[in-house]
């Protein structure tokens, strides 16, 4: 009876009963408890990690993508310089065939005409200067100065001359068409 008391008072007073060594099944459970928080902490790691290669991934993807989209932009852009310089060179075509027209019956000065001849080429020159069409720039580079000697030859009395010069002209004109014209071939751009 007393230990019935003592266990009683114990309780009321708030002391427990000493506590007795964790049982077998006590320890497993606890042992069993840490492994699955640790797995759980594992597992917490690999999202993060996951997380982490899905963004990474995500931003190289978004990467190629502006890269691709900045080199459809820049292929536009170098077709319409190409096609604005294949407009340019056929009206300088035209121009020289004016000239030429012009030299043939002496009538009328041939300044205007040059002139003219000259800023279709000037504009042809800078766009294909632009996109990187070196040949095609040296041809139109001697027709400008072809075009250059003609008021020359006219003042010295020597159409024939000017004409010569406006042969050789409109033959590296014509290359120089060509050489862009042939130049549209460029890998297809996708949709």
């Amino acid at each position: 009876m007393n230990g019935l008391i003592t266990l009683s008072l114990s309780w009321l007073l708030g002391q427990t009963a000493p506590s007795s060594a964790p049982t077998e099944a006590e320890a497993t459970s606890a042992v069993q408890a840490a492994q699955l928080d640790e797995l759980r902490a594992q597992m917490e790691l690999l999202q993060v990690q996951d997380e982490e290669r899905a963004q990474q991934t995500q931003a190289r993807l978004d990467t190629l993508e502006q890269e691709r989209a900045d080199e459809q932009v820049t292929r536009q852009q170098a077709e319409l310089l190409r096609q604005e310089s294949l407009r340019s060179l056929a009206r300088a075509q035209e121009w020289i065939a004016a000239l030429d027209r012009l030299l043939e019956t002496g009538e009328e000065p041939i300044g205007p005409a040059v002139v003219s001849a000259q800023r279709e080429l000037s504009d042809a020159l800078a766009g294909t200067a632009d996109i990187g069409r070196g040949e095609s720039a040296r041809l139109i580079q001697n027709v400008l100065q072809r075009l250059g000697t003609l008021e020359d030859s006219v003042a010295q009395r020597n159409p024939d001359a000017a004409r010569l010069q406006l042969f050789f002209a409109s033959d590296e004109l014509r290359s120089a068409w060509r050489m862009n014209l042939d130049q549209t071939r460029l890998p297809a751009l996708e949709p």
